[in-house]
């Protein structure tokens, strides 16, 4: 996910050390301490910890070890002098051995007597041995440490660590824009065209959704929190042809349309709302471009992490909780425990409602209640919640034409990649998704006649007032393709006549130039009789 950058990010601090004629680097956080500085120092120059450190500035003059110290350059560095304390202690104890020896030489030489020395040298021996190899290994362990403090604060900094309050400070994460009463009023129309609309606008608009229906307020949303939220949801979308942050857009659009169209604002809670609009939002994240039969054919990860059961919608339900578990883009923060196990269930429901192989089960549970549809009963509302979803997210047909074929062309682009792929690693390919089987109308005929008008007609019997504005559209749109069917059949059938027609055309021509090939021979045949018979009388 992206993060802005904010004033209240903390810089580090790079200085330029010469040791042992060689320049290192060290960098640190403002809010290190001196002795955080010295640890580096000595990671530098791999000296015992209890080693005495100390820097002369480039004009020979000492400097105090602390976070305070100024920036330099590779040409003006600090110069790094070490006293190694415990080496020098090694090599006192390394010269006492070697006077004990001269020691033993001259005991010897006197009375042959030597044998409390050879037990003191042996036992100097093994402390120096012994003292040797914790020297190494503490120098080790220090080491290590220090490259993990180090990575840690390296960490930390790359996190923007901030202040509590630096959230006030940040920079938008994408421009803030005012809408208009004519872009407000046109937001919430089926008609609405969102390919005029580019990426941060789509935010912005997303975000008064959640204003408008009071849901900042319900769920003690902080602004800044909702910008970091969209902005994250809108990275983990990918670049598909069709499954793809503006389809996004264009499923949330139509919910939120439809909440206004059904005066759903007054009859559902904010909780409600909240959920349907953040599930269509969510709805396809990290959407592969690929469908749940590849992955279930092709055996994907996703198919055996999921069991083969709504690989994808349940990968969707598992990024939108990965990004709203992170603080900085949990719009659900404020909402108490409880609530919060309400909301995700709500939200995990409504995704894996979208799996098309659920449409039929879908569809008569709602139908079950539409007649005698209880406004006060939780089951009824998670069925309209559902079936709502549904109806968004295969919407595109209730939109205008012009708006509405681009998407066909998207999807459609979407389905032949995956049918080349399922050609070419010898999987099931469907016919619809078959670029050399499928057109723009035999797509669409089917889907709208059995799928889409049912689907709608079953909603309008809770809500009459869409019937104009939502069902009456896709009938239109099905009496176009089957018009354009007609016309494609026609132009074929055309096709096909002009074909057979120069076959026989063609036909014709080769017969003609035969008869006139064999009158050809012919003719010169009765030359040849001809002059044969010629011949015959002047021989007689």
């Amino acid at each position: 996910m992206g993060r802005s950058h904010s004033s209240g990010v903390l810089k580090r601090k790079k200085l330029y050390i010469s040791y042992n004629d060689s320049i290192e680097t060290i960098a640190f956080s403002p809010s290190c301490t001196s002795n955080d500085v010295r640890e580096l120092l000595i990671a530098v120059c791999c000296a015992p910890h209890n080693s005495s450190l100390k820097l002369v500035d480039h004009q020979g003059h000492l400097v105090p070890i602390s976070p305070t110290l100024e920036c330099n350059t590779p040409e003006k560095p600090y110069e790094l002098l070490v006293t190694t304390a415990r080496r020098d202690s090694i090599m006192e104890i390394k010269k006492l051995v070697a006077n004990m020896g001269q020691i033993f030489e001259r005991v010897v030489e006197c009375n042959g007597n030597h044998e409390d020395l050879i037990k003191k040298i042996e036992y100097l021996e093994s402390q120096l041995q012994v003292e040797g190899f914790q020297a190494i290994e503490l120098e080790k362990c220090k080491n290590d440490l220090m490259k993990l403090k180090c990575k840690i604060s390296d960490e930390l900094v790359q996190l923007h660590v901030t202040t509590p309050n630096s959230a006030k400070r940040d920079v938008p994460l994408y421009p803030k824009y005012v809408l208009s009463g004519e872009t407000i009023a046109y937001l919430k129309q089926p008609t609405f065209d969102m390919w005029n609309w580019e990426p941060n606008e789509m935010l912005a608009l997303l975000e008064h959704m959640y204003t408008d229906l009071n849901l900042t307020t319900e769920f003690k949303i902080n602004v800044m929190v909702l910008k970091k939220w969209l902005k994250a949801v809108q990275k983990n979308y990918r670049n598909n042809p069709f499954h793809n942050f503006r389809h996004c857009f264009c499923v949330a659009q139509m919910m939120y349309g439809m909440v206004h169209s059904c005066n759903l604002q007054n009859k559902l809670s904010r909780k409600d709302l909240g959920i349907l609009l953040t599930a269509c939002i969510c709805h396809d994240l990290d959407h592969p471009g690929f469908n749940n039969t590849y992955q279930i054919n092709a055996r994907t990860e996703l198919a055996v992490r999921y069991n083969d059961i709504s690989p994808l919608e349940n990968h969707h339900c598992a990024v939108c909780f990965e990004i709203l578990a992170d603080p900085e883009t949990n719009i659900f923060a404020n909402v108490d425990k409880e609530e919060f196990k309400e909301i995700r269930q709500g939200i995990i429901d409504l995704i894996l409602a979208t799996d098309m192989a659920r449409h039929g089960e879908i569809v008569q549970h709602f139908k079950s209640v539409a007649k005698n549809f209880k406004w006060d009963d939780p089951t009824h509302i998670k069925q309209l919640q559902a079936i709502m979803i549904k109806c968004c997210d295969i919407s595109n047909e209730v939109r205008p034409f012009n708006v509405a074929e681009p998407w066909l062309e998207c999807l459609l682009e979407e389905y032949f990649t995956q049918s080349d792929r399922e050609k070419c690693e010898g999987l099931p390919v469907a016919s619809f998704m078959d670029r050399n089987k499928v057109t723009k109308p035999t797509a669409q005929i089917g889907f709208i006649k059995y799928v889409l008008i049912p689907l709608y007609e079953t909603l309008c019997e809770l809500f009459p007032e869409i019937e104009g504005t939502m069902l009456q559209p896709l009938k239109d749109a099905y009496v176009y393709y089957e018009s354009k069917k007609l016309e494609d059949d026609l132009a074929k059938d055309d096709h096909n006549r002009n074909k057979t027609c120069q076959a026989l055309l063609d036909e014709k021509h080769e017969l003609e130039r035969k008869l006139a090939g064999a009158e050809k021979t012919i003719s010169n045949l009765a030359v040849v009789v001809t002059n044969s018979d010629n011949s015959s009388t002047k021989i007689q």
